[in-house]
C-alpha cells in the first residue's frame, strides 16, 4: 500500500520561492493499493494526480466542501475520459446534497464550466454504499470532525495496515475518546495541523487544530507515524524546517510528492 501526498497547504494555494519545499497545492491525499486508487479529497494538488487505467477503481472521498478540498476536480484531465469510472462519495452529506453543492460551485456564477451533470463517469454515492459495495477487499469508517460547516475524517484498514485522515478539525477534549477509538492501531494518521499553539488562541473557532495537539494524539495512541497537514499559507519552508526538527520521531511535516510505503 502506498500513500502519496499531492497536496497539504490549508485554505489557498501559495507560489513563492520561498514555500518550495512543502508545496503550495491545497488537500488531496492518495492511497494505492491492489486494485484501488483512492483520494481523499480533490484540492489543487489533484490537478497533476495521474489515474492508474480503467481497470483500476477510483474513488473520491470528501471530508467537506470548502473551497480548498474542492477547486482542483476540475483541473485534472483523466475525470473527462469516458472510460475513467469516478466514485465520489461524503459521509457528510448524502449523495444528493453533495451532487448540488458540486453542482453550485462549478457553475456559471463561481466557474466557467458547468460539468457534473454531464459526466456519465462521474457517479456520487452515499457513503453507506460505498462501505458495503467494497467490504470485503477494505474496511471503511468515519468520524465527526469539529469544523464550520462540517467535515468528515476516514479510517481505511486493508488487511492489517491503517490509515486515518483527520483534516479541518478543531481539535477538542470532548473529542479524546472517540479518536483514540478511531486511530488506535494506525500506520499513518493525517493530521490537521493548520496552527502553533499560539496562533491558535486567536483563532478559535476557525476549525483547524495545533501541531502540538497532534503530537499529544501520537503520544497518547498506538499510532506510527503522524503526518501534519494543512499548513496555514504564510508558512515558509524555513518556518517548517525549524518546527519539523522539534518533532518527536513518528510525527513529520507533509509535504507535495511525499511518499510512505506501508
Amino acid at each position: 500500500m502506498k500513500l502519496k501526498v499531492h497536496g497539504c497547504r490549508g485554505s489557498v494555494p501559495v507560489n513563492s520561492d520561498k514555500q518550495r519545499k512543502y508545496g503550495g497545492n491545497t488537500s488531496c491525499f492518495e492511497i494505492t493499493f491492489g486494485t484501488y486508487q483512492i483520494f481523499f479529497d480533490t484540492g489543487t494538488g489533484f490537478r497533476t494526480a495521474k489515474f492508474g487505467g480503467p481497470e483500476i477503481i477510483k474513488i473520491i472521498l470528501y471530508s467537506h466542501w470548502h473551497h480548498d478540498h474542492i477547486q482542483g476536480l476540475p483541473f485534472n484531465p483523466n475525470i473527462f475520459d469516458p472510460n475513467e469510472e469516478i466514485l465520489v462519495s461524503s459521509a457528510l452529506s448524502p449523495s444528493h446534497v453533495s451532487r448540488q453543492i458540486l453542482r453550485q460551485y462549478f457553475s456559471g456564477s463561481f466557474f466557467p464550466v458547468d460539468f457534473i451533470d454531464g459526466l456519465d463517469n462521474f457517479r456520487i454515492h452515499e457513503f453507506d454504499y460505498i462501505k458495503e459495495r467494497f467490504k470485503h477487499d477494505f474496511e471503511l469508517d468515519h468520524v465527526p470532525l469539529r469544523h464550520p460547516g462540517g467535515a468528515s475524517g476516514y479510517r481505511i484498514k486493508i488487511k492489517d495496515k491503517i490509515i486515518c485522515y483527520l483534516c479541518d478539525n478543531e481539535f477538542d477534549n470532548l473529542q479524546i475518546s472517540e479518536l483514540k477509538n478511531f486511530v488506535e492501531g494506525a500506520n499513518v494518521v493525517i493530521w490537521d495541523g493548520m496552527f502553533t499553539d499560539s496562533e491558535l488562541l486567536e483563532k478559535k473557532g476557525w476549525g483547524h487544530s495545533s501541531i502540538s495537539q497532534g503530537v499529544f494524539l501520537h503520544k497518547k495512541h498506538s499510532v506510527e507515524k503522524l503526518l501534519i497537514t494543512h499548513h496555514t499559507p504564510d508558512r515558509t519552508d524555513d518556518e517548517l524546517d525549524h518546527i519539523n526538527s522539534q518533532l518527536p520521531e513518528g510525527v513529520e511535516l507533509a509535504y507535495d510528492g511525499m511518499i510512505c510505503k506501508i
